[in-house]
């Protein structure tokens, strides 16, 4: 059986500065640790090679321009990604700030944590 769990709050400002810290709170991301990694990788391409991209063409077989072009592809999923994750957090504050009852609110959250879920799970080859 589905348990129900409501939260009150003082009044509907109060319920709005939850939810949109809420929003803030639930963007999914890669760890820090990948997110340097990637930035590491963006930057040797950037730049023709390096240390990490040598490495990484030589454990897959592959040359350089490969894996650099690899690292170009993915960065740009990973880019478009990110784009569309900011696009349904502003669009979730946005419902929010127009919602006139808390449930409103709730439903607005709730949605944007499906959409995140449902679509933009983080590439993680890159």
């Amino acid at each position: 059986m589905a348990r129900l769990s409501i939260q009150q709050h003082a009044n509907v400002e109060a319920a709005r500065s939850h939810y949109l810290a809420e929003v803030d709170g639930a963007v999914p991301g890669p760890l820090p640790s990948v997110v340097a990694m990637r930035e590491a990788k963006w930057q040797e391409a950037k730049a023709g090679g390096g240390p990490l991209l040598r490495a990484e063409a030589n454990a897959l077989g592959v040359s350089l321009q490969a894996a650099i072009d690899s690292v170009t592809a993915a960065r740009r999923r990973w880019c478009d990604a990110e784009a569309a994750r900011e696009a349904e957090r502003i669009r979730a504050k946005h419902r929010i700030r127009q919602a006139e009852t808390p449930a409103e609110m709730h439903h607005a959250f709730n949605d944007y944590q499906a959409a995140l879920e449902a679509a933009f799970s983080c590439p993680e080859d890159a």
